[in-house]
């Protein structure tokens, strides 16, 4: 809808001269009486056109016509209030129906994006902050796809350097009963750790990343191998490009970065004075290689522990000659999870960390995912596992879900009722049924605004946005023996499907 409103009004004004849309919002009306949706346009482009908002107002409006609309009108200081038409509401309800899975989907090709994501350590199990980055990730890409992106999705594994080396040495300890190495590892699952070989270990460790991971339904289009970028040389074309362009200097043997100059609060190492790469080198040969690959976009998903890194890699990108404007970073926050008001700081199991997989084995991946996605990625998440556990309406993945189930149940009811003429929606004219029908219109313009923000947690709000919507709706309106409102029962079931597949989570028929 809101794509549909943009577009008339972006037409109007350039009708009147004005390209820059710059500052020219559309939103939902805050008062009925105020209309569906207003825009600011007039009010925004009056002065660049040296007109009167209330004068510009009055001629878009006379500009802006669709059969979409009752009426348009304008308010004080310049604002134009829409009136949607109320068969054009009614008729969107076959017309979901209609669509059924496709239903919220970007209809155009808008390029291809590589989003990189959780990345953990091939060192031991991952654990809840990796989870929350997994299902933030997935959850973006399922957004991107479904606004009309191809997005693949990929997991950089760093399989050498000291890390390895220093697992390679913890498991060897463990195994001979011996104290843990210095700055080794010293989890209890290290005693766990299968192979006999470093990379026999590494190879068990990220198995069992990648079966946490599957469980929790996220899966990666492929694993990128570290290893990879010093066979095939691109360390040293990435410190090459470097050199080329004067972004580099020589000091006490080593190879430096001057990123200094660049923004960063000192210049960063290439190369250690013994000739080794760092691994800031190999993530710099990373991007090189993703910049080669051809992607309209790459995103980045880190931990907190990775903000300082932002400024530099983005600097050494624009050094080595790629554009930086294409490299976009998510810096993910921390969690703490809770049961009740009391925080979980160690894992019943071991003694130490909670892993990902305990908290999927505890909750199950439907809730995990809803929980995870709930919370803006830039705001630190408080997960409460005994919420996540209620079968009641307290725990918003349960209410989404059982509104679906309950839809569903309703239609099995129905029967053939449900099946009737879908032609006459034109008793769809309750203050309960309009409600219903403009928050489902509003499942396109979430997708897309919360793909464009990289924000799944605006797609949870609406489920349970929608799901409040219908319950009241069904409380107000007696839906059996009425085959209107019964294909509004099945609109907001094909929503409350899309909402639920979207995020990755089941769409049960019966709970």
């Amino acid at each position: 809808m809101l794509q549909r409103l943009e577009a008339l009004v972006a037409a109007a004004l350039s009708e009147l001269g004005v390209t820059d849309l710059k500052g020219v919002k559309i939103d939902l009306s805050p008062r009925r009486e105020l209309g569906d949706y207003a825009t600011n346009a007039a009010i925004v482009s009056a002065r660049k056109l040296s007109r009167q908002p209330l004068e510009l107002a009055a001629e878009l409006a006379a500009r802006v016509r669709s059969d979409m609309f009752d009426r348009v009108e304008v308010a004080k200081p310049g604002f134009l209030n829409f009136f949607l038409n109320e068969k054009f509401i009614q008729q969107s309800v076959a017309g979901i129906i209609a669509q059924d899975k496709e239903w919220g989907r970007g209809t155009k090709d808008e390029g291809r994006i590589l989003l990189e994501f959780v990345s953990a350590n091939p060192t031991g199990p991952l654990h809840v902050g990796h989870g929350r980055w997994a299902v933030v990730g997935d959850a973006i890409a399922r957004l991107l796809r479904t606004a009309g992106y191809a997005v693949e999705t990929e997991f950089y594994v760093n399989n050498i350097g000291n890390q390895v080396d220093k697992l390679w040495a913890s498991v060897q300890a463990a195994r001979a009963g011996q104290p843990v190495p210095e700055n080794g590892y010293g989890g209890a699952y290290i005693k766990e750790v299968k192979g006999n070989s470093k990379e026999e270990c590494l190879a068990s460790i990220l198995s069992e990343q990648q079966a946490t991971l599957k469980q929790l339904g996220v899966e990666f289009t492929r694993f990128f191998n570290e290893s990879d970028l010093h066979a095939k040389g691109e360390v040293k074309e990435a410190i090459s490009r470097l050199e080329k362009n004067g972004k580099t200097i020589v000091e006490e043997g080593a190879v430096w970065f001057k990123s200094e100059e660049m923004g960063d609060d000192k210049n960063r190492v290439l190369v250690r004075a013994d000739g080794s790469p760092t691994y800031f080198a190999a993530d710099l040969a990373y991007h090189l290689d993703k910049y080669a690959r051809g992607f309209d976009r790459l995103i980045d998903i880190w931990g907190t522990d990775h903000h300082g890194y932002v400024k530099r890699v983005k600097a050494a990108v624009e050094a080595m000659g790629l554009p930086p404007e294409k490299l976009e970073i998510i810096i993910g926050q921390l969690v703490t999870l809770y049961r009740g008001n009391e925080p979980v700081r160690m894992s019943k199991r071991t003694g130490e960390m909670v892993t990902l997989q305990e908290v999927l084995d505890e909750i199950g991946p439907d809730a995990t995912r809803f929980f995870f996605a709930a919370s803006d990625v830039n705001s630190h998440l408080d997960f409460d596992l005994e919420l996540a556990k209620k079968q009641s309406n307290d725990n918003p993945v349960f209410y989404v879900q059982y509104a679906h189930a309950r839809i569903c149940s309703i239609l099995k009811k129905a029967g053939d009722e449900g099946r009737r003429t879908r032609d006459d929606l034109s008793s769809l004219n309750e203050p309960a049924e309009r409600e219903l029908m403009l928050k489902l219109l509003a499942w396109p313009d979430v997708v897309n605004g919360a793909a464009r923000l990289r924000q799944p947690h605006k797609v949870t709000e609406y489920g349970k946005e929608l799901a409040t919507v219908f319950h009241h709706f069904y409380e107000k309106c007696r839906v059996i023996g009425n085959p209107a409102r019964l294909l509004l029962v099945d609109a907001s079931r094909i929503t409350l499907r899309n909402v639920l597949e979207l995020l990755g989570i089941k769409a049960p028929e019966a709970m």
